[in-house]
């Protein structure tokens, strides 16, 4: 691997030159530079001022040949771990939605419920009103109307019978 001076370089070599994916490139680039700031920090806290340009040029030639392949392995494990942590909340969300959706088709079957229910209703009555309105006429024509033989016992009252074989009506 070929010494580094600066961050460009590693740049170039990460993201624009690289045939991976420019988010995994992109990635391994913010994990080298992560560790150049842990550096930076330790260098402040330990000599009591921040790097100067010529040591962060020396503290990034001094990084080992396999610092990229250590970049990378770390940003694809981010990369994993992000993946998951989105897939799980788009299982989530896709779940909650699928629950909304039931049971808000559930809370408007019911809504329709209730119009038809009305209907029902209003249909029930009429036909009980009906049942109700023949029955009654059929009572009616039961209970007033005579039978056959109540009419020829009033025929034979209203009429009498002569001696001779005539007959006459009793009204005359």
């Amino acid at each position: 691997m070929a010494k580094y001076t600066k961050s460009d370089e590693i740049y170039k070599q990460l993201v624009e030159d690289s045939d991976e994916d420019w988010l995994y490139g992109l990635v391994a680039f913010a994990v080298v530079e992560e560790q150049r700031i842990e550096w930076a920090k330790h260098h402040e806290e330990c000599n009591g001022q921040t790097p100067t340009a010529d040591e962060i040029t020396q503290w990034y030639g001094s990084q080992p040949a396999n610092v990229l392949l250590r970049a990378k392995g770390a940003a694809e494990n981010a990369l994993q771990v992000y993946a998951g942590e989105v897939l799980n909340t788009v299982e989530e969300y896709t779940r909650r939605d699928i629950e909304e959706g039931i049971i808000v088709r559930e809370i408007q079957s019911q809504n329709r419920f209730l119009p038809q229910f009305g209907v029902s209703l209003a249909a029930s009555f009429a036909s009980a009103l009906l049942i109700a309105a023949v029955l009654i006429i059929f009572a009616f024509l039961v209970f007033s109307d005579t039978s056959a033989v109540d009419i020829g016992k009033q025929l034979a009252n209203d009429t009498e019978v002569t001696t001779d074989g005539e007959e006459q009506r009793a009204n005359e």
